[in-house]
């Protein structure tokens, strides 16, 4: 079955090489000439110190063909604008999949394109690339899909059940999306503002009564919402993540420390957004968010 793949970044690497392996031609879709000029139709998969070549397609928005299935895996702040590219080569019914940190592009897909079909996931592999098109699988996790514009359908887009990659149909996608979501608000913007490994939220004082005072926002807006995301709350959950990684560097400081735009707008500024429809305050996540504002690293 034909994917295209909008996104080469390390995530979408990694899906490309799995598809491939499992037997699926793919095409890269790239996002300017130069980027395809530099591709030669090769993608590499490191893994346990292993190497694996395969051969797809690499390919612009606006020549990529007839697209009956699309895996999104951009920064959250491209995902419209990057599908309204390739909106001309959607087929009706095409099996759209959004593969990407925080929220708010989950919401707006389904209603721009009702003829399609529409997934969302959320993954806790580990990838990362050593050069273009050469992906390091660094770290076996899950990956949860479900139907976001058909909830309560456990199932998976056709030809996943094949690939290496361990996938759940997620009947409660929405669910999971927000335990994604409240996971990122207590770590990735505190270690971008700080400048930290994600295990100093744990080791410093002050950072880690921090990292309290927002999981208790978090937890009030959950329970306006009626979200029990955690059996014993989301610091908890939280403090378990930022010791499981204690030595990493979230996506949202290495974006800081380079330049790059971050995804705040979607992580603590969708938190933010939904508090603000229950007229509920959130004053440290505000604080926060405010901070990225005001120091323009989102912008």
């Amino acid at each position: 079955m034909y994917w295209h793949i909008l996104g080469a970044g390390a995530i979408g690497c990694l899906w490309a090489a799995q598809l491939c392996q499992a037997g699926h031609p793919v095409s890269l879709i790239l996002r300017n000439p130069s980027r395809l000029d530099s591709f030669d139709g090769q993608l590499t998969l490191e893994h346990d110190g292993q190497c694996r070549s395969f051969q797809l397609a690499g390919c612009l928005a606006d020549s990529c063909g007839p697209i009956d299935r699309l895996l999104l895996t951009t920064k959250a702040y491209d995902v419209v604008e990057a599908l309204h590219g390739v909106a001309h080569q959607l087929r009706p019914g095409a099996q759209i999949v959004l593969l990407h940190n925080g929220m708010g592009p989950q919401q707006q897909v389904p209603e721009l394109y009702p003829a399609q079909q529409v997934w969302s996931a959320t993954s806790t592999d580990g990838a990362w690339l050593r050069e273009p098109f050469h992906v390091v699988w660094a770290g076996r996790g899950e990956t949860r899909i479900g139907r976001f514009d058909a909830p309560g359908e456990a199932q998976l887009p056709d030809g996943l059940d094949g690939l290496e990659l361990q996938l759940l149909a997620d009947p409660a996608i929405e669910l999971s999306l927000w335990r994604k979501l409240a996971i990122n608000c207590a770590i990735n913007p505190l270690t971008a503002l700080h400048g930290c490994r994600n295990g100093e939220l744990l080791s410093t004082p002050q950072i880690h009564r921090q990292m309290q005072q927002v999981c208790a926002e978090i937890e009030q807006l959950c329970q306006q919402r009626q979200l029990k995301l955690f059996p014993d709350g989301v610091l908890a959950a939280a403090e378990q993540v930022a010791r499981g990684t204690a030595a990493n560097y979230s996506s949202m400081l290495q974006d800081r420390r380079n330049g790059r735009r971050t995804e705040i707008d979607y992580i603590t500024g969708y938190l933010l957004d939904s508090a603000r429809q229950l007229g509920l305050a959130l004053p440290e996540n505000e604080r926060l968010f405010k901070q990225f504002n005001s120091k323009k690293t989102n912008r």
